[in-house]
């Protein structure tokens, strides 16, 4: 028996054991699909309204990004848009129309909803490792050549939270003056190091307009210290939690004044 297969049994019996909640889903490299009934009706896998996607090969340089699996924060983060979008109710979630950038993306599954339900643009970014940026790039593609997909404003692109030079490269993808709407995010609080770097990211792409938002999904495994850290800090950089917003589990802030 090998050691690889040997560490898989250890890992399964603890679960089983413990009945530990694993907060993610998928293998390094494997296809799969997010699955929504209220998906367009172009979004068509195997007669199932889905999108399908690819998630990224796990190399020694991008171990440490964890974007080698499907995190269900994600899954609930894509959720969020397709139900909130498909109702058009002019929430935060509601993409229609917006330019919409996503933090962290990992497999950009967040913004292949958002980019299939309509946003004006959708820049999906994550840390520019090559794996993974060209994962994005292959999962974005494969969206926009589903049979009778529309013309979709869908892009990637890498973004090392805190480097303004990537912000401003971001920034200009925006067809709305250079800034968004909506910034999105999904399990991006678990190394309380970076959040200084990734509020900096969130302060420079997000539009300083009335309405504008960043809505974030907290990961299951994150804690609340981290989360508390995060949110102070967030707080004393200007931005606002949304006390009428009812998203189970998510962060839905604006600037202050806005």
């Amino acid at each position: 028996m090998g050691d690889a297969s040997a560490l898989d049994i250890f890992e399964d019996a603890l679960f089983a054991v413990f009945e530990h909640h694993q907060p993610a889903r998928g293998d390094p490299g494997a296809s799969a699909v997010y699955e929504h009934a209220q998906l367009p009706d172009w979004c068509v896998v195997d007669g199932r309204r889905a999108i399908p996607y690819r998630i990224a090969s796990l190399s020694s340089a991008n171990t440490k990004l964890f974007a080698h699996y499907q995190w269900d924060a994600g899954v609930h983060l894509a959720d969020l848009i397709v139900e909130h979008t498909s109702a058009r109710d002019g929430s935060a979630a509601d993409v229609h129309g917006k330019c919409v950038v996503e933090l962290g993306a990992g497999t950009a599954v967040p913004s292949l909803v958002s980019a299939a339900l309509g946003a004006a643009m959708t820049v999906a970014t994550d840390y520019p490792d090559a794996d993974v940026l060209q994962n994005m790039a292959h999962n974005a593609a494969v969206l926009a050549a589903l049979p009778r997909a529309p013309t979709l404003a869908l892009r990637t692109a890498g973004l090392q939270w805190g480097a303004a030079g990537d912000e401003q490269r971001v920034a200009q993808s925006s067809v709305h003056a250079g800034a968004y709407e909506l910034v999105i995010a999904a399990d991006v609080l678990w190394v309380s190091s970076q959040h200084e770097a990734l509020l900096h990211s969130v302060e420079a792409l997000l539009a300083r307009r009335e309405g504008a938002r960043f809505v974030l999904v907290v990961g299951f495994h994150t804690g609340r210290p981290a989360i508390t850290r995060f949110l102070r800090r967030a707080y004393a950089s200007g931005l606002v939690p949304d006390v009428d917003a009812e998203y189970g589990g998510v962060v839905c802030a604006g600037r202050r004044g806005g």
